[in-house]
């Protein structure tokens, strides 16, 4: 297949989802607005006429339309419901949108524009992708039938995310770690604040974002010896990380599927996590994990001591969650499905 991809090219979720395609041995090229340089697959940087993002949008279309003219796409596939649906809706040519969390959860019930534009672009779409229930309920309530959904997971790499050969090996003392990005909606201060009654931890706190000057602070005020800022890794060191770590906290106020939390669950760390709805598509309260309100700073410090301390609950934990990541959790098979739907649209264009 010629496959057309619209998105942001600094996200490493869509730098992972074309290199898949790549790799399969389809031709691809990437479109984005964004900076995509340092990509190891064919792309082109665009450049919006005018000052707001939508508007930027709707500007590149024609320099879209040019590229895409050049290229002759059999699928064009934006990564994202919005702006970039938009572009892949007026691209003239049959597109999948692929929603990415976001797109669905914030801007379309939040902005009465954006909540026209996404609704338009996903019913007009050949397929819709999403990688949570949570979205295909949005999705479905856009008006799109359920034939033209299709669910599947930004799933992890099991030869990079595994567990440690060894439960003992994992670092003492015991240590807690975060691998959400320093941004506003991941509610990192909850961990930090919770860090006041755990003493005696180390904490690995992995990501970048603009909320870093500000939780730095906050982590010097409370508990300057404890936290380790560790910037953004890639995934062999994020793996690395998360073996040697005994709890995983998210504090996220908003997801879909996180693959963060996949890759805790393969490397066998116990999860807390905040309670919102996305999180129960993979945790069941007590049965693989723990959940805390979002906010609340003293409970989260109350899951993470109960789970430090009881070996035999974060050791059920482990098991649970390893079988459900070889069961739906794993990149590849996932990628599978979405493959063969591409190519069966393909052959109908």
């Amino acid at each position: 297949m010629r496959l057309a991809f619209l998105g942001d090219g600094r996200m490493g979720h869509v730098r992972r989802w074309v290199s898949y395609f790549q790799g399969r041995g389809h031709e691809v090229l990437l479109l984005s607005f964004e900076d995509p340089s340092g990509s190891s697959f064919p792309h082109r940087r665009m450049r919006g006429r005018l000052p707001t993002m939508t508007l930027a949008y709707l500007s590149g279309v024609p320099a879209i339309r040019r590229e895409l003219a050049r290229f002759r796409p059999d699928l064009v596939n934006a990564l994202y419901a919005g702006g970039y649906g938009t572009c892949a809706a007026l691209s003239g040519y049959p597109f999948v949108v692929s929603a990415l969390g976001s797109d669905l959860l914030i801007d379309y019930p939040n902005h009465p524009l954006h909540r026209l534009m996404i609704r338009s672009n996903l019913r007009k779409a050949r397929l819709v992708t999403t990688d949570a229930e949570i979205l295909s309920t949005v999705v479905r309530d856009a008006g799109v039938p359920e034939q033209r959904i299709l669910k599947a997971h930004f799933g992890v790499d099991p030869d990079i995310f595994h567990p440690p050969p060894n439960e003992a090996t994992r670092a003492k003392p015991a240590r807690v770690i975060s691998t959400r990005n320093l941004h506003p909606v991941y509610g990192l201060e909850d961990l930090i604040s919770a860090a006041a009654v755990l003493s005696g931890l180390r904490f690995d706190l992995c990501g970048e974002g603009p909320d870093r000057a500000r939780l730095t602070a906050q982590a010097e005020a409370t508990a300057p010896e404890a936290f380790r800022f560790h910037g953004k890794l890639d995934a062999p060191a994020v793996a690395e990380l998360l073996r040697a770590a005994t709890v995983y906290v998210s504090t996220s106020r908003s997801d879909s599927t996180s693959v963060s939390l996949l890759e805790a669950m393969a490397c066998g760390t116990a999860p807390v996590l905040s309670d919102i709805p996305a999180n129960h598509e993979w945790i069941e309260e007590g049965v693989n994990g723990l959940y805390y309100p979002a906010g609340d700073a003293a409970a989260l410090g109350e899951a993470v001591s109960r789970l430090l301390e009881d070996d035999s609950l974060r050791a059920s934990f482990r098991k649970r969650n390893l079988e459900i990541i070889r069961e739906r959790g794993l990149w590849q098979p996932n990628m599978r499905r979405v493959e063969t739907a591409f190519q069966k649209l393909a052959m109908k264009a």
